[in-house]
């Protein structure tokens, strides 16, 4: 064997046994892993087109991603908001039966609970709706009639508190620091009267075609409030017994997967309307009862009738009641002898009411049924009367207390679903469960389904 070859077999071993030293080992190991991949892996590297991280748009190189969200969620927000539109258009085109529909819906919303306690008491369902309905036109048209015969019968000393109030307006103009004599007071009231008949004779042609056309427009009217009544009827008395049948069959319609979500939704939202009737009632009773005591002590003209309206306008939250308040402050100034003092007695019993509504009854009772800001309730009442007049005020909170109601309870029910699934039980699991998480004014919601 030549030099050569003895040299190139020496220096092979000694490579070998480098290689298969431990140490010669642990130290290749520690600079493979100190080095940076740059084979023909490359995970680690970022990738040589941009467009690539971007999910392969080249656009979103040169947007913002805030604003990709943002212009999707107002197309979005921007095709809602037409069918929306399309839908409130379509109603107000037919406002003889929705109208009806929606005021059946909230007396349903108070005549349904005692029908119900009735028919746990062993009553036929039927039965038990029609007594209820009966009870409650019975009561309405009794009040109704009651207070109306009070109006009347209080009109003629009405009558004669404004003429008295004008002679003491006359006497004081005639004594007071203007020092008007008779002559003079009597020259202002015949050319007050003269204006007023030139402008009946120039205007005569038009008052006789306006009230043609009034008349015209009031026998259409009542043809129209006689279909409205007979539809309040109808639909209450279903809603009453069929509700539950009536919802089970609406979202039969949807896809399976939403349907057992929404009729727990629904069930919570109908809970929601339940306590916020029998809030505004409360409410409603307290504020009559305490102004109508005032207007009774002060012996105002009309206390009953207008003790009738505060009831009524509290159903109009915050702004009904200062409605109702305004009226009588003003009915107490024009038809009492001292006037200026009882209208200020009554618009101080007024603010005095509405203080303990505002800092007792409203955050105890009404905010714990509907969960709604006073500015939101506001704003509600507000688009409702601009939309649909006196009905669309009535009804705004209402709607707007369902909507909070169902849009928690729906909240509720996947975050319910959610935990149920990643435990492995099943997806009926989710109601009970959502029924065990809700908040304390939602504790009827199981018996309102139920029904």
């Amino acid at each position: 064997m030549s030099r050569f070859r003895r040299t190139t077999a020496r220096a092979r071993q000694l490579w070998i046994g480098m290689r298969l030293n431990p140490v010669a080992e642990r130290a290749v190991a520690g600079r493979a892993d100190e080095e940076p991949d740059v084979g023909g892996g490359g995970a680690d590297l970022p990738p040589e087109d941009p467009a690539a991280a971007l999910g392969g748009d080249p656009e979103r190189r040169y947007v913002p991603t805030g604003l990709v969200v943002g212009a999707a969620w107002s197309w979005r927000l921007l095709i809602i908001g037409a069918l929306l539109a399309v839908v409130l258009y379509l109603l107000s085109q037919v406002t003889t039966v929705v109208i009806p529909v929606v005021i059946s819906f909230l007396l349903a919303a108070m005549l349904q609970p005692p029908a119900a306690w009735l028919i746990r008491h062993g009553w036929n369902k039927s039965l038990a709706s029609i007594l209820m309905l009966v009870a409650g036109l019975a009561v309405v048209s009794s009040v109704i009639t009651f207070v109306i015969q009070q109006f009347i019968a209080g009109v003629p000393d009405f009558y004669d508190s404004i003429v008295t109030g004008l002679r003491d307006a006359q006497a004081w103009l005639e004594s007071g620091p203007y020092g008007l004599d008779g002559a003079q007071v009597a020259e202002i009231l015949a050319d007050v009267q003269a204006n007023i008949t030139n402008w009946y004779g120039e205007n005569q042609e038009t008052i006789v075609q306006t009230g043609l056309s009034v008349a015209g427009s009031t026998a259409s009217g009542l043809g129209n409030f006689v279909t409205g009544l007979f539809l309040v009827l109808f639909t209450t008395y279903f809603f009453i017994r069929d509700g539950r049948r009536i919802w089970t069959f609406l979202t039969g319609w949807l896809p399976r997967p939403a349907t057992e979500s929404l009729r727990y939704a629904g069930g919570a939202g109908w809970s929601t309307l339940v306590q916020y009737m029998r809030t505004v009632v409360v409410v409603a009773a307290v504020d009559a009862i305490f102004i109508g005591l005032g207007l009774w002590l002060l012996d105002i003209p009309l206390w009953l009738p207008l003790t009738t309206l505060v009831f009524l306008g509290a159903f109009i939250p915050i702004i009904g009641a200062t409605v109702s308040g305004a009226v009588a402050v003003v009915v107490a100034l024009v038809g009492t002898e001292n006037g200026l003092v009882n209208a200020l007695i009554v618009l101080g019993i007024v603010l005095a009411v509405q203080q303990l509504e505002s800092n007792l009854l409203q955050p105890f009772l009404m905010s714990r049924a509907v969960k709604l800001h006073p500015l939101a309730i506001v704003l509600a009442v507000t688009a409702g009367g601009f939309v649909w007049g006196i009905v669309g005020a009535l009804v705004a909170v209402p709607l707007l207390a369902i909507v909070n109601g169902t849009v928690r309870a729906l909240n509720r029910f996947r975050d319910a679903r959610r935990e149920a699934q990643s435990r492995g039980a099943e997806d009926g699991d989710a109601t009970a469960e959502a029924d065990a998480a809700g908040d304390p004014i939602d504790a009827g919601e199981r018996a309102a389904r139920e029904r």
